[in-house]
């Protein structure tokens, strides 16, 4: 009798140990956590979404999240270089591959200072995505790694805006 109670009772544990809270209890721990500027309680509950549920669609969106954390509100460029890396591999078709990839070679130039690793980034970026919206910054950056903003100012203040393509002639011809 005491070894089916001790059965019944290491079952129960073990069946509550794998119940684990859905997705979106995860993402509402973490919105609560960012709303209080407590961003790394709000890494910490994206982390066991991903671990908990990888292959759930919320995994995706908070790997971004969590990149973009590390960047935007801890400003920790190398962290989230390495989370922005972690997005790209495990959703190299995701909706946001493309901003990480760019936004990889973006914090390598302008924050961390390394033209090596951004001109791979980039090179990569443009590989990937030539006809992406960000494509034409992805060659500005290119072109001009290792330069300080101020030294681009002359060269930014030369080329002319870019505008839409001209609208087709209009004007309505004369009948004979």
């Amino acid at each position: 009798m005491k070894l089916y109670v001790a059965c019944i009772f290491s079952s129960l544990i073990l069946f509550a140990g794998c119940n684990k809270p859905e997705p979106e209890e995860y993402v509402g721990k973490a919105n609560v956590a960012i709303n209080q500027k407590d961003f790394q309680l709000a890494i910490d509950e994206f982390e066991k979404l991903i671990k908990d549920h990888p292959d759930s669609p919320q995994a995706e969106e908070a790997l971004f999240t969590i990149a973009s954390l590390r960047n935007d509100e801890l400003h920790d460029f190398s962290g989230a270089i390495g989370t922005y890396k972690r997005y790209i591999e495990k959703y190299p078709q995701g909706s946001k591959a493309a901003l990480a990839l760019f936004l990889t070679g973006y914090l390598y130039n302008n924050e961390l200072h390394d033209s090596t690793n951004a001109k791979i980034a980039y090179t990569e970026f443009l590989a990937r995505f030539p006809n992406h919206e960000m494509a034409k910054s992805a060659e500005f950056e290119l072109g001009h790694l290792g330069k300080k903003p101020e030294d681009l100012l002359p060269t930014i203040r030369q080329t002319p805006p870019q505008t839409a393509t001209s609208a087709p002639n209009t004007k309505p011809t004369k009948k004979r």
